[in-house]
């Protein structure tokens, strides 16, 4: 008998983070731990993680019952990100200048003018110094001498820290031949962990959770993930037709999901009201899907995708060309959006068709590759960017680009007076007293840590509303 217990993963963002760090500070935070005098004020233990690679990682576990717990788990990736090289900063760095104004975000705008002002002022400098220098005038003295020693450390630290953290996501973001080889490995990584939580048997539920840059690297593991999970359900599929087993399969919940979708699709700019009908009206219908797909057979365990102060918000400017690319790579279904992008027929599921084991044709009804966000609900929390330094300036609303089945949910903090509130996104702060607004509820709602357990087990039977005449998978067998 599967059992109930659910899985979080952790992905931290961009900067010299140290092994666990992270998520000692997310879960004391989640799970209200606070200094603790003896074994029995602990909120959670601290287990050997003989899942992960890096033996400098530990498995968290929330303190209850053996069958109704959450193992924490971070994916720890800053040992695979190269420092960045300069060069490869400032190729990054020119490619985003290079965008047209139309395409920059407005809260990274005045970055961008500004930029631009200061390039604009080197280049002229540069310009004054060498028609000097060709009229035969005397060059001006290099500035770098008259500057105070103290400026030039000045300078010197925030070079360390530009490489340190804006390198992060330079590598990152920028597949250049040079990039290729970390952005890999980091993909691989992520993946060959999320893989062995689902391997062990252990868990009904699987919560993925990115800060920052983590979650752009959250969103492509679950993009790759679920490209060979579709994969393999057809293959597993052929391979009962094979065997002469036909089940059948229930697609009401499917078919009602992607007549939502539609409606959502076609409703062109929608109100902050209807956004958060749509969203609301998504996550119940994405619920209704994995509960029937995981009923059918095709259990997927990842239910929930929340990120935390989210670059997605610039997807088209970080992830693609322009705004046109953007929207041409989500119609191609190379970038998963939610509600999925729409097959031809109207759908975001289609007729995968094979033989039995006596060659006549057989078909079943399966998701498409880009389909992920039909079973996982996206949840992204953001601080309003205002004057560029207070909110966050890296995070925002993701349903602008991303459709409008992600649940945005803007939050507020008293620290710092809301600047640079980037990192503070699981700050506890006894002046944050508004519920509506205060981060660490806001997430907390967004993890849902003691949901009672909606999703049948792997292994459920197919329901009796099952639609005739069309096969599937059989149901796997019990994780024990």
């Amino acid at each position: 008998m599967a059992q109930s217990r659910q899985a979080l993963i952790l992905i931290h963002g961009i900067g010299e983070q140290r092994p666990m760090a992270t998520l000692r500070g997310f879960v004391d935070a989640v799970l209200g731990q606070g200094p603790s005098t003896s074994q029995a004020d602990a909120k959670y233990y601290s287990k050997p993680d003989l899942l992960a690679d890096n033996l400098e990682l530990r498995r968290l576990v929330s303190a209850g019952g053996r069958e109704d717990r959450t193992d924490f788990f971070e994916f720890y990736w800053a040992h695979l990100m190269p420092t960045a090289a300069w060069d490869r900063l400032a190729s990054w760095y020119w490619v985003l200048m290079a965008r047209r104004p139309k395409d920059v975000p407005a809260q990274v705008l005045p970055l961008y003018l500004l930029s631009w002002l200061i390039f604009g002022m080197v280049v002229s400098s540069g310009l004054f110094e060498v028609g000097h220098f060709l009229l035969g005038r005397p060059v001006a003295d290099n500035p770098l001498e008259k500057l105070p020693w103290l400026i030039i450390a000045i300078g010197a630290g925030l070079s360390t820290l530009v490489r340190s953290y804006v390198g992060d996501a330079a590598v990152y973001l920028s597949p250049s031949p040079a990039n290729i080889e970390a952005r890999q490995k980091i993909r691989a990584s992520g993946l060959a962990l999320l893989d062995k939580v689902v391997d062990s048997g252990r868990y009904d539920r699987i919560i993925l959770v990115g800060h920052s840059l983590g979650s752009v690297i959250g969103y492509d593991v679950l993009t790759f993930a679920w490209q060979r999970h579709s994969e393999n359900v057809r293959s597993r599929i052929s391979a009962t037709w094979k065997q002469g087993s036909f089940p059948k399969r229930n697609t009401t919940a499917l078919r009602h999901a992607e007549r939502v979708a539609k409606t959502i699709r076609d409703t062109h700019d929608p109100t902050p009201a209807q956004k958060e009908a749509f969203a609301a009206e998504w996550r119940i219908a994405s619920r209704a899907v994995d509960d029937e797909q995981r009923a059918n057979g095709d259990g997927w365990l990842v239910t929930d995708f929340v990120t935390l102060g989210s670059p997605l918000t610039h997807g088209a400017l970080l992830l693609a060309k322009d705004r046109l690319d953007f929207e041409r790579r989500a119609r191609e279904r190379e970038l998963p959006h939610c509600p999925p992008v729409r097959e031809l027929n109207g759908k975001f599921s289609f007729e995968h068709r094979d033989v039995d084991n006596l060659g006549r044709p057989q078909r079943a009804i399966v998701l498409n590759h880009s389909a992920v966000f039909a079973v996982t609900g996206w949840t992204n929390l953001y601080f309003p960017c205002r004057y560029v330094l207070r909110g966050d300036m890296v995070g925002g609303p993701i349903a602008t680009l991303f459709w409008a089945g992600v649940r945005d949910i803007p939050v507020a903090t008293k620290t710092w007076g809301g600047w640079l509130a980037h990192i503070h996104y699981w700050k506890r702060n006894a002046a944050d007293t508004d519920p509506a607004t205060a981060p660490l509820p806001r997430l907390r709602e967004a993890l849902d840590l003691t949901r009672k357990k909606p999703w049948p087990p792997i292994a459920a039977a197919v329901p009796a509303t099952a639609q005739a005449g069309e096969p599937v998978i059989p149901a796997s067998p019990p994780v024990q």
